[in-house]
């Protein structure tokens, strides 16, 4: 690594990855009510400001010569039960996909939200839960890592509240953002592998915005990925506190890769 890993070298990412994004965002004007709703807003609305994030993430990480730390854990100590949170995750989002009208969007318009959605699981989960995480945990404990990675990316969707969010909805989202930032920390944890977190997020958003895109109403589908949605806060709480005290109980400095029953 050209440069040793310390928290606020992962915060200089997140401060220059928001203005970046707000940036863009803002000179295209997109409202954020109505950002998957064309075409062309996904285009404006996410393409193109996460896809400028993305540039920069990229560069900064080969800069650092943080990409292997970043993208993979040394030590995969979680039980493997807890694969059970990503697993819950993408039964959720597959109950909003069903739900979404899909039939009012264009094929284009389903083109340009999964590579939309693509570049925010890519960008945001290389930037928390990989550069941000790298940073933190070579200056504090995994605890306070996993709290500060998943509390500043809950924070950076306040960012919404400048786009035509509501006060009320920014701060219910940025609460949500920390716990389902909670459940993509255990993916990684999970799995060993941040792609796995990366494609989880996508499929996530993917299934979010298809919803709300394509204006669907709420179905017994979506009530009971609400039910199932709490599950894995739970579940993914639960396991946070039992991969902490895994990686606790690993010999440090050890290389290899230990997964528990």
């Amino acid at each position: 690594m050209r440069v040793q890993p310390r928290f606020h070298v992962g915060v200089v990412a997140v401060v220059v990855y928001a203005v970046l994004v707000v940036t863009a965002w803002g000179l295209l004007g997109v409202d954020y009510t109505t950002i998957s709703s064309t075409t062309e807003n996904v285009l404006r609305g996410i393409v193109v400001p996460v896809g400028a994030g993305t540039v920069f993430l990229a560069g900064y990480a080969s800069w650092l010569g943080w990409w292997q730390p970043a993208l993979r854990e040394r030590e995969r100590v979680a039980p493997r039960w807890t694969l059970v949170v990503p697993a819950l995750m993408v039964v959720t989002a597959s109950l909003t996909l069903v739900s979404a009208e899909l039939s009012v969007l264009s094929a284009g318009h389903l083109a340009v939200l999964a590579v939309g959605t693509l570049l925010v699981g890519f960008s945001e989960e290389l930037l928390t839960r990989g550069l941000l995480l790298v940073g933190f945990r070579g200056s504090v404990s995994e605890a306070l890592s996993w709290f500060w990675t998943s509390f500043l990316f809950g924070l950076i969707h306040a960012v919404n509240l400048f786009f035509g969010q509501s006060a009320l909805d920014t701060m219910q989202q940025v609460v949500s953002a920390f716990l389902f930032g909670s459940a993509l920390y255990v993916t990684r944890m999970a799995t060993g592998a941040l792609v796995a977190a990366m494609l989880v997020h996508a499929f996530w958003d993917f299934a979010s915005l298809s919803f709300t895109g394509s204006g669907a109403e709420a179905t017994t589908l979506t009530a009971v990925g609400g039910i199932l949605n709490y599950l894995t806060i739970v579940l993914a709480l639960v396991s946070v506190v039992v991969i902490l005290r895994a990686r606790r109980a690993a010999p440090s400095g050890s290389s290899t890769t230990r997964v528990a029953a």
